[in-house]
């Protein structure tokens, strides 16, 4: 039963990262990078609405896996997680109708307005291929010199949702 679990596991992710990679060194918002310390978070958005313990159960931001202590800083919408030895990263945006949401990936503005057609501009022609007609999901894109990436999720063929993405 497990050889079965751990196949269907390992095709899963092979469909849903495809071949595009990202870049976690272009990745911006609000004038952070991707990996910010706690005080440059704070410096740029102010004290964040709360804060606490995220508990993952394996991953890359997991403390039993780790062996280290991670702590969200929830700013609503937009949510980094890490610890002041391995800096923040942001975790997660949710672009979903909030037009005051801009991550710059490069020279890309990524906002709810963001079209998967504009998406396969910037990451690749594969994310059509991997929608075909169905214009909702997700798809991770790994970082082009790690085994972490992002999850990208469109709804109605639109950005809604960034989000950070390590294996378990």
């Amino acid at each position: 039963m497990k050889v079965k679990t751990i196949i269907i596991l390992i095709f899963i992710s092979l469909q849903l990262s495809l071949a595009q990679n990202v870049d976690f060194r272009l990745i911006n918002y609000e004038g952070l990078e991707f990996y910010s310390s706690k005080s440059e978070i704070t410096k740029k958005l102010g004290n964040p609405i709360k804060t606490f313990e995220p508990k993952y159960e394996c991953g890359f931001l997991s403390e039993d896996e780790q062996g280290v202590k991670y702590i969200s800083l929830d700013y609503g919408k937009v949510k980094f997680t890490g610890n002041e030895k391995e800096e923040y990263l942001i975790e997660m945006i949710d672009f979903e109708n909030d037009n005051s949401l801009i991550l710059k990936y490069g020279k890309h503005n990524l906002t709810c307005e963001t079209k998967l057609t504009d998406l396969a501009l910037i990451f690749g022609e594969q994310l059509i291929k991997h929608y075909g007609s169905d214009q909702n999901g997700g798809i991770v894109l790994f970082d082009e010199k790690a085994d972490d990436g992002i999850r990208i999720e469109i709804k109605d063929g639109k950005l809604v949702r960034f989000g950070y993405w390590s294996p378990c």
